[in-house]
């Protein structure tokens, strides 16, 4: 299966939860499924990951510009400072925001970017293969044991049924 060609860009949140699981499922996105990027001002905000664990698994940090630290600045507030650098570093270079923040979520699609959950990821590669439908339900039930408000039932509920292809996620 061809690589995806668009560029991935993890916010804290998605690094957060697979810091609590498998940091490692990100490096296996790099490998089966195409480039994932973090901007240096969402990592600094994530404790217990590193740069270094950033590179060993493949994913690119990205600096940010001061003209996309203005933009940022004078979008509504409603989201973090960050997590606004976030949409418009996707807007600016047309990357999907890989997010579980609703709020996020929402901003992105206000502003046509497109977007995909943390757990999709889990989902595309059990698609291609390289990782089994049961080691993506054990990660995903420990990423809802860590972070029980963005990853509720409904949201593991739609998982299990994406990954019986029974729904997207």
């Amino acid at each position: 299966m061809a690589l995806i060609q668009t560029v991935l860009l993890a916010d804290a949140d998605v690094l957060i939860d697979y810091r609590e699981s498998e940091f490692e499922i990100l490096g296996l996105v790099v490998q089966h499924l195409g480039q994932v990027v973090v901007l240096a001002p969402v990592l600094d905000e994530v404790q217990g990951v590193t740069p270094a664990q950033c590179v060993r698994f493949g994913i690119d940090i990205v600096d940010i510009e001061t003209e996309q630290l203005i933009q940022a600045s004078e979008i509504s507030p409603g989201v973090s400072f960050n997590d606004r650098l976030c949409l418009i570093a996707c807007r600016e270079e047309g990357w999907t925001c890989v997010t579980n923040d609703g709020a996020l979520r929402r901003l992105c699609e206000h502003h046509g970017v497109a977007t995909r959950f943390g757990l999709g990821l889990m989902v595309d590669l059990v698609a291609v293969g390289a990782l089994t439908r049961r080691r993506a339900v054990a990660i995903a039930r420990q990423i809802q044991k860590s972070n029980p408000l963005h990853i509720n039932e409904s949201v593991l509920a739609r998982f299990m049924a994406a990954l019986t292809g029974r729904a997207s996620s």
